[in-house]
């Protein structure tokens, strides 16, 4: 829905722009086809991510989104730049723009941005409070909003970038209509490039923890580790990995030995894990302390967690 309310507006707005020779509607015009390659690269994204594993590909293509969330926040730093390259040259050149014709224009855009921002905010919230739902036991590989909440916030950001960019317009509109400076226009254009650059930079760093397999932030690796050495029958935990496939979707394989007085150890401390973290993909190895792990153990000792 959204994609095709943006696709819709963006040839009015290039052609608004152009005539009322206005640089913050051009920069965010320019954002504007930004937006439409990066929702349509989102919405692919999360049709991919939803396809159920094959033996080739044996978690699914669930990393399909926090990559199309990396290319979103690289698109939005090409407009930031590009938005402060033609706001330098309107500064050098100080041609005054139509100030009729960027109210229109501007007012058009804030209230089509507006309600595209509002409508993915309102999926996100949702995504926020679903969280979990999912069939984690039967991995029906069922998904609700917050699978994709990493790609959302990807395609929120340009949204809220054109709107800040059509305020930003509106309002160097009406200082060139009431006698004001003809730089109102592109010094907006500044104001938006930061912002919208801040947001970008931030879903370019999530996006990438995810990528190199960092531990998700609402998953402490410390407290987790604790919970596992307190849990019944557990004698030693000597290795543990926690890494996300994606926002929703994480998992953590942990190496315990057993004191033998537990039943059941694994399934009980794999079912504890689960609807405590909530976390999809849950792998416990127990071990004799006797036994020799070949596998490559965690790189902290309990003193650096």
């Amino acid at each position: 829905m959204v994609l095709v309310i943006v696709s819709s507006f963006l040839l009015f707005e290039f052609a608004g722009a152009i005539v009322a020779r206005s640089n913050v509607l051009q920069a965010d015009a320019l954002h504007l086809l930004m937006d439409v390659l990066a929702l349509a690269m989102s919405l692919v994204a999360m049709r991919v991510a939803v396809r159920r594993p094959t033996p080739r590909f044996t978690f699914g293509l669930r990393r399909a989104e926090p990559v199309a969330a990396l290319f979103n926040a690289m698109l939005v730093l090409f407009a930031t730049f590009e938005i402060v390259r033609r706001a330098i040259d309107a500064l050098q050149n100080e041609s005054k723009p139509e100030p009729s014709i960027m109210l229109v224009v501007a007012v058009g855009a804030l209230v089509v941005n507006g309600i595209s921002a509002w409508l993915l905010h309102d999926v996100i919230g949702h995504a926020g409070h679903d969280h979990g739902d999912h069939d984690h036991k039967g991995h029906d590989h069922k998904h609700d909003g917050a699978g994709h909440t990493l790609n959302l916030r990807g395609a929120r950001l340009h949204l809220i970038g054109d709107t800040l960019g059509s305020v930003a317009a509106l309002v160097a509109a009406l200082i060139v209509r009431f006698g004001g400076p003809v730089s109102a226009d592109p010094i907006a254009s500044f104001l938006v490039a930061i912002i919208i650059g801040f947001g970008a930079v931030r879903l370019l760093r999530d996006a990438l923890m995810v990528l190199i397999e960092a531990a998700p932030l609402h998953l402490p690796v410390p407290a987790i580790r604790k919970a596992i050495q307190r849990f019944p029958g557990v004698g030693e935990v000597h290795d543990m990995h926690v890494w996300t496939l994606g926002a929703g979707h994480d998992a953590i394989v942990v190496h315990i030995h057993a004191d033998g007085t537990e039943p059941h150890l694994v399934s009980k401390l794999a079912r504890h894990l689960r609807e405590t973290y909530r976390v999809e993909y849950i792998t416990v190895q127990v071990e004799q302390p006797a036994e020799a792990c070949d596998a490559p153990p965690s790189l902290f000792t309990e003193e650096e967690s």
